[in-house]
């Protein structure tokens, strides 16, 4: 019979996350200083790369659809391919206008974001500093309602925006964390 899953201690986690999490902690606050510096040129990079990511994972689905020709699996593993390489393209080709659908899922990432960083600030409660994971997951959660109900007159601004200030925050708590965590260990 196999054994349960054990997870260690907050502690021990966090002593073992400490170096890693200071330094992505400064360079998330480095790249979201950068954004809310230039957020027009953030959201258009922001949006590009994600073309670029999409068109692609698009590519490689597609080509991967055809060792399932012959079987009925093929025309959804096309399609399942198809759909971001075409989305991809498309980001790349109207950058501008895909802002405004690129807006709208990041509204819905930065929500579930939160939900998922309040469950973990939960989780570390017993730490010091786990207030400012929960911080954190307070604004992500703000951000992405902000997002949802400012559409579609600041999609160019606001995803450089909206990435820099998530950034910072995240990064700012990830710098708290690792300091705290050095006190524990």
């Amino acid at each position: 019979m196999a054994s349960p899953s054990h997870t260690p201690p907050a502690e021990t986690l966090l002593a073992r996350m400490r170096k890693i999490w200071l330094w992505t902690g400064i360079v998330m606050i480095a790249l979201g200083i950068g954004a809310l510096l230039m957020p027009v040129l953030s959201s258009l990079i922001i949006g590009i790369l994600i073309g670029w990511l999409m068109f692609i994972s698009g590519i490689i689905a597609v080509a991967s659809a055809f060792s399932f020709r012959g079987t009925g699996l093929f025309a959804w593993q096309l399609m399942g391919g198809l759909v971001p390489l075409v989305a991809g393209a498309l980001l790349l080709v109207f950058p501008a206008q895909g802002l405004i659908a690129l807006t709208v899922l990041v509204g819905i990432v930065f929500l579930l974001t939160g939900i998922a960083q309040s469950s973990f600030a939960f989780w570390v409660r017993p730490s010091p500093n786990w207030g400012w994971i929960l911080a954190s997951a307070v604004i992500s959660i703000a951000l992405g309602g902000f997002v949802l109900m400012a559409l579609p007159e600041a999609s160019a601004v606001l995803l450089g925006v909206l990435f820099g200030i998530d950034f910072v925050s995240t990064g700012v708590s990830m710098v708290l964390i690792a300091i705290a965590a050095r006190s524990v260990t």
